[in-house]
């Protein structure tokens, strides 16, 4: 009787179990489909022609006639100038991506591996900056950078860039917080400079954490608008141009398909990289949050 009682109960917990996983499930594929469905609306639009979308009354139609020439004329026509967008975006992507990671890793390091005074306040004050907005030091950085003449310039967007703390400092700082320092002592012995050390011993054994840290760092840069639109006025990138031609758009009734291949072709080198080194990502950012 007891053993039948035991299988009962446990039958009826795995019943239990599988009703609350079945109503999960139902939940998040509803939310899944709100998420996809406006993407893939999206997607076949901008197959359509301006007057066919604008005036066939039925914007959920499929296209008449796929026209694959919009995702070309994007980066042709002058008005959409995705070309421009294109090169401005990557080229602060590489710069500011590969400045933010060198001050990193080099503040990093240097908190996690040498001993020296003010070396807790360093990491106390990286701690403080997480918890304050970057609006409440818009105003004055809008006038520092006016002042040293970086406004509207590539190179001040790069110093912006390295400020050396923030995700990036705090998950370096786990990695090299827990290698041996045994490697170093050894290349001392070899008569190796602390540079030496740091270049060719440390960072390497960091290259999971740095990579996985680029990618992310480099698709936050590809989607940063504020700043962008702020600091780097007259150089429209991908998240800027957009919002300016959809401001454009809205006003003069301009073309909507073009407009949503443009959206489509900012959005598809973001969803490949991050596609393809979702597992590489996940489990470096993990194992160096676990570790520090």
């Amino acid at each position: 009787m007891k053993k039948e009682k035991t299988i009962n109960m446990k039958n009826r917990n795995i019943q239990k179990v599988k009703g609350i996983m079945l109503f999960f499930f139902i939940i998040f594929s509803v939310y899944s489909f709100t998420l996809v469905f406006p993407i893939l609306w999206i997607i076949y639009n901008s197959f359509k022609t301006a007057p066919e979308f604008l005036m066939s009354g039925n914007p959920w139609a499929l296209p008449q006639r796929f026209m694959f020439s919009n995702y070309l004329d994007v980066f042709v026509l002058s008005e959409f100038n995705l070309g421009e967008m294109f090169f401005n975006s990557i080229t602060l992507v590489i710069g500011q991506t590969f400045a933010g990671l060198l001050v990193s890793c080099c503040t990093a390091y240097a908190v996690a591996k040498y001993k020296f005074m003010g070396r807790n306040t360093i990491y106390f004050i990286a701690v403080t900056i997480m918890f304050i907005p970057t609006t409440g030091s818009l105003a004055i950085t809008y006038k520092l950078m006016i002042d040293f003449k970086l406004y509207d310039t590539y190179l001040g967007m790069i110093i912006m860039s390295a400020g050396g703390f923030g995700f990036s400092f705090f998950l370096l700082y786990g990695f090299f917080k827990n290698i041996s320092w045994s490697y170093a002592e050894a290349a001392f012995i070899d008569s190796a400079g602390h540079w030496t050390v740091f270049l060719r011993i440390m960072l390497p054994q960091a290259k999971p954490a740095i990579v996985a840290l680029a990618i992310i760092s480099g698709i936050g840069v590809w989607n940063n608008f504020s700043s962008q639109f702020v600091f780097y006025k007259t150089h429209p990138t991908v998240a800027v141009g957009l919002k300016r031609l959809s401001d454009y758009i809205v006003s003069y009734g301009a073309d909507y398909p073009r407009y949503f291949a443009a959206i489509v072709m900012s959005c598809l080198p973001v969803v490949i990289i991050y596609a393809s080194c979702q597992k590489m990502i996940i489990k470096n950012t993990v194992a160096g949050g676990l570790k520090g």
